[in-house]
């Protein structure tokens, strides 16, 4: 039998094919015939058009929805009712839902990415605390209410059972089996804020272990089961979770309301923190040999911080002969980068900049005027001056710190200072010619440099002060946000303030090559950084007040001088927060 709404022409909108059913509504492909574009038409189900209780519901989720703008929450357009029809009109997603994602991946065996649990998982905690905030509970919260656009974008979707905190229901059990909360299943105005973290935590639990944790034939003992029994534990399902994962997810699942998080982004910071803080089970890259002082001058965390001095003297007599074969290798290496690899002509603008000194220390000379700033290459802003520094060859642990004349003078005692330093980084030479020592210093790249741990490692350079953190992908290919931890320091290195990267991928799933991404604290009286090699174009932004303390990281503290970046658990590097600026080296 035909629909008799095909075809069908409801104000500026023509139906043309059905897209799904829910208990509530019919929804519909159509086409805006003033403004050419594609939406979708949610009818109100031909059962129920005769009952006002529910027209009035409907009404209602249109309109609570119309005056919403949230990026991962679909748009309403607009409502109406024509000859006893109503019906509303969204933009329409093109994509799939989650529920045929997740079996997508079931069918071939896998389990679905953790950086996409978190970036799908912080996505709707965000909507649904933006609902909650403006008094709505959706109520029906399930992967096939959770849409994946063609363009990366997740927004939830379907809010036909919504409930509004301030007029309450009439008592009908609404929801989906599989992700109803205990509550709900008693009385469906019981349902609270904390009834729709439930669900997600149901959605939650479905994605890191492949299943839901009740599940039966019949949808009323599925829904009992939320009341009378506790969920199989998650490590036994999937025994790569860790005992931490498996607390979040049950405590999401608490049957008392209670004991849940108070809000979807308190489960999705607890569920990134327990996640990025278990290492995956990888095969592990091969190191580089040790790395010449000369072209490390960023701290890295000793090895044996433990070890007596008198233990770690004698191993080192040993090792002479493969430390001077490894160091061979290296300059081995660097031949081959600067002959082979890097093209032609790359380092021209570059060497135009700078002539060779010869120094028995075999420094990089300096320039005797500011550096020009070369485009793509960062750059510091007009309020702030850059000075070149260089190391020496390897000694007890020199640094070179800038004078007033700008010339490199070559001390023995660390320093710290408020002005960014620029140091010589370990890729290419002032001159290409066969192996040397010569440490390269590129325009625009100011200060500290860590120690690549892996071959194939990628360059990020972070640059911060007081109001603004940004990230910015030096390499060749993209990288993922949520793979990401900052982490600052206090006096003892005992970790304090963390960032985990995923709260960037809420928004913007990579950090692609030569893009940036940011974090500014609210009430800056100054310009913000904005680092010239950004061009003020940033994949994602999140903004903090001075009193989010917790995931602020990098700004000047008592007691604290450092913070670290780890990837995937691993620390890649120390960056000094008096720096305001480090680069460092991911896999």
């Amino acid at each position: 039998m035909s629909d008799p709404l095909i075809g069908k022409r409801l104000s500026n909108f023509i139906i043309e094919k059905p897209l799904g059913q829910g208990g509530m509504a019919q929804v519909y492909y159509g086409q805006d015939v003033k403004l050419q574009r594609p939406v979708a038409i949610k009818v109100i189900d031909t059962r129920l058009r005769g009952d006002p209780t529910y027209a009035k519901r409907f009404i209602r989720e249109a309109s609570a929805i119309a005056r919403w703008r949230h990026e991962n929450i679909i748009q309403v357009y607009y409502a109406d009712d024509q000859d006893g029809l109503y019906y509303y009109v969204m933009e329409y997603v093109d994509g799939v839902d989650l529920a045929d994602l997740l079996s997508d991946y079931a069918a071939q065996q896998k389990m679905l990415p953790t950086d996409e649990v978190l970036r799908i998982g912080a996505t709707i905690a965000s909507a649904l605390d933006y609902a909650h905030a403006h008094g709505v509970i959706h109520r029906d919260v399930k992967p096939s209410n959770i849409f994946m656009s063609t363009d990366d974008r997740i927004v939830l979707g379907d809010f036909g059972l919504a409930l509004d905190m301030q007029q309450g229901s009439s008592g009908e059990v609404f929801g989906t089996p599989h992700y109803i909360s205990p509550e709900q299943v008693r009385r469906s105005s019981d349902a609270t804020a904390k009834s729709d973290l439930y669900s997600l935590g149901i959605v939650l639990y479905e994605m890191l272990t492949g299943v839901v944790p009740f599940d039966d034939i019949s949808p009323t003992s599925v829904a009992l089961q939320h009341i009378t029994q506790e969920p199989p534990k998650p490590c036994s399902i999937n025994p790569q979770l860790s005992t931490e994962t498996e607390g979040v997810l049950l405590k999401a699942l608490s049957k008392d309301p209670r004991d849940r998080y108070q809000s979807g982004k308190a489960l999705m910071a607890a569920l990134g923190k327990a996640l990025l803080n278990t290492k995956p089970s990888r095969k592990k890259l091969i190191p580089l040999p040790p790395m010449p002082a000369s072209v490390v001058s960023g701290k890295a965390r000793p090895t044996t911080h433990h070890v007596p001095p008198e233990a770690s003297k004698k191993p080192r007599k040993k090792r002479r002969i493969g430390l001077f074969l490894s160091l061979l290798l290296l300059l081995a290496g660097a031949y081959f980068y600067a002959d082979v690899l890097i093209p032609k002509g790359f380092l021209s603008p570059i060497l135009s900049q700078f002539e060779a000194i010869s120094m028995p220390s075999i420094v990089t000379a300096l320039p005797s005027s500011p550096i020009p700033i070369v485009e793509n290459s960062p750059s510091p802003t007009a309020t702030e001056t850059m000075l070149p520094s260089a190391t020496p060859q390897p000694s007890a642990s020199p640094t070179l710190s800038p004078t007033s004349t700008e010339t490199a003078t070559l001390t023995v005692t660390p320093t710290l200072s408020k002005t960014p330093i620029q140091t010589s980084t370990p890729l290419g030479t002032a001159t290409i010619a066969p192996p040397t020592l010569t440490p390269t210093l590129i325009p625009g790249e100011p200060t500290a440099t860590t120690t690549p741990q892996y071959v194939n490692y990628k360059r990020m350079w972070l640059y911060y002060d007081a109001y603004g953190f940004y990230i910015y992908n030096a390499a060749d290919t993209p990288r993922s946000a949520s793979q990401f931890t900052f982490e600052r320091l206090d006096a003892n290195d005992n970790p304090t303030n963390t960032f985990l990267g995923w709260y960037w991928q809420e928004f913007y799933h990579n950090l692609n090559k030569d893009r940036c991404m940011r974090l500014e604290i609210k009430g800056n009286p100054n310009a913000y950084l904005n680092p010239p090699v950004c061009k003020n174009i940033y994949l994602s932004t999140l903004s903090y007040y001075q009193n989010d303390a917790d995931n602020i990281f990098w700004t000047p503290m008592e007691g604290s001088a450092q913070f670290r970046v780890l990837w995937q658990d691993e620390e890649m590097g120390l960056c000094e927060i008096d720096a305001g600026f480090c680069e460092v080296f991911v896999p």
